[in-house]
């Protein structure tokens, strides 16, 4: 929704260069702009499965495997609070029918055979306050010993305000640049600025490294439409 949003705002941008407000023309620019910084919290997600093939068992296997799996993780130095509330269930299941032929006394018998499978997982991220490779190893390397499936899902900021504004502040900067060469290739100057709207939150994109070997950044960009007044 926001992409299209921004989509209409570029449209509409184009069209406003020609517009007259009382005496003096106006133009109407998209500006965007981008702050890098470095992680400071990774997120993991961890997940046990059953074949059981009683969903009652499976469920309850589920729920002791994912209860060890914590008691390992949290005796890796993860805390209540880095365990994000709430935990997924899911269930799959597939079954296929092969026929089987072969001959019984100079007749063809033909059997179906049918394989039938289920699986139930169980889920749960964390959310650890550093990106220490040797951390987040020992809590990766704990939750598998107790079973688990456990790998990076993302690297993030715990607080991203600054990274934020700095977006937006290259944003704007951005936006003029682009209002002054275009006025300038109408022989005009701009002037003041009339309106300037920020387009909802900064999309903030948590770069994943493949792993935890090394530590990922976080990319902010922001928008902005400003709207200067030109002087000929």
């Amino acid at each position: 929704m926001k992409w299209l949003v921004l989509a209409l705002a570029i449209l509409m941008a184009a069209f406003f260069p020609a517009m007259v407000m009382g005496a003096n023309p106006t133009l109407t620019v998209i500006g965007e702009g981008t702050a890098t910084v470095p992680a400071d919290s990774v997120m993991i997600s961890v997940y046990v499965e059953s074949r059981l093939g009683n969903s009652s068992a499976a469920q309850k296997e589920v729920m002791e495997m994912m209860d060890q799996v914590i008691d390992a993780m949290k005796a890796a130095g993860v805390k209540d609070e880095d365990i994000m509330a709430g935990q997924a269930s899911s269930a799959t299941s597939f079954q296929s029918t092969s026929k089987v032929c072969r001959k019984v006394n100079n007749s063809t018998v033909c059997e179906n055979d049918n394989i039938q499978a289920t699986s139930l997982e169980r889920s749960a991220t964390v959310k650890l306050k550093s990106t220490d490779k040797t951390v987040i190893n020992k809590v990766l390397n704990a939750a598998r010993s107790a079973g688990a499936e456990a790998n990076v899902m993302a690297y993030s900021l715990s607080d991203s305000s600054q990274a934020e504004s700095d977006a937006r502040n290259k944003a704007i900067a951005n936006a003029k640049k682009n209002a002054a060469g275009m006025a300038a290739m109408q022989g005009m100057d701009i002037g003041e600025v009339l309106e300037i709207s920020d387009y909802g939150y900064p999309d903030a994109l948590y770069e994943n490294s493949g792993g935890s070997s090394e530590s990922g950044m976080v990319v902010i960009t922001s928008y902005v439409m400003v709207t200067y007044e030109l002087k000929v």
